[in-house]
């Protein structure tokens, strides 16, 4: 699968993609720049679920809430870490239908799951939250229920893997990587590297 340079792998079950998402947003509005977002799950199945005591979240989870804390976002610790395969689902299938809302979307997933401490990995979480953007609500229950873009799903994580990408987040623009939480400053400067 071929995505538009730059891109940005996230995870919306990943409190550090959330953030990075929300600085590369607003490099975005002071660089002109549009940067793709690919949804990559961090532990996809058949990985078990964890909870938020798990060592490989929770650690994630500390970071983001001491930025969180510097950034004034008030991040809730969610009660569960969910398969996040179906959020992203759902917005490969924003993107296909041409949603003019696919950022709203994303930003709704992220805010349910890390501001709400909603559980992203229930189909009805995710019809409410695409219906809120304009998704037709039936049309979107059958293409999660019959696994429709599971295909797309992976082809992004096998895609991170050939690009030796690692954990999200990870902005990518061309041969370059800039791994990891990043402010504003520090991804304006990446976007405009020749």
């Amino acid at each position: 699968m071929m995505y538009k340079s730059p891109h940005l792998l996230i995870d919306v079950a990943d409190p550090l993609s959330f953030l990075a998402h929300l600085q590369v947003k607003s490099a975005e509005l002071k660089t002109g720049a549009r940067v793709q977002r690919v949804p990559v799950e961090l532990r996809p199945a058949p990985a078990e679920l964890i909870d938020v005591d798990h060592p490989f979240w929770a650690q994630r989870w500390v970071r983001a809430a001491n930025l969180a804390d510097e950034l004034c976002l008030p991040l809730i610790k969610p009660s569960l870490v969910p398969w996040s395969r179906k959020a992203h689902e759902l917005l490969c299938h924003a993107h296909a239908s041409g949603l003019d809302e696919t950022t709203r979307l994303l930003d709704s997933i992220f805010e349910a799951f890390l501001l709400k401490s909603k559980d992203i990995g229930r189909i009805d979480i995710l019809l409410e939250i695409g219906h809120s953007v304009g998704l037709e609500l039936s049309e979107t229950k059958a293409v999660l229920d019959i696994d429709r873009y599971e295909k797309e799903v992976a082809d992004a994580i096998e895609y991170a893997g050939s690009q030796k990408a690692g954990a999200p987040p990870v902005l990518i623009s061309g041969p370059h990587h800039l791994k990891d939480f990043h402010n504003h400053e520090v991804i304006g400067t990446f976007l405009g590297m020749p």
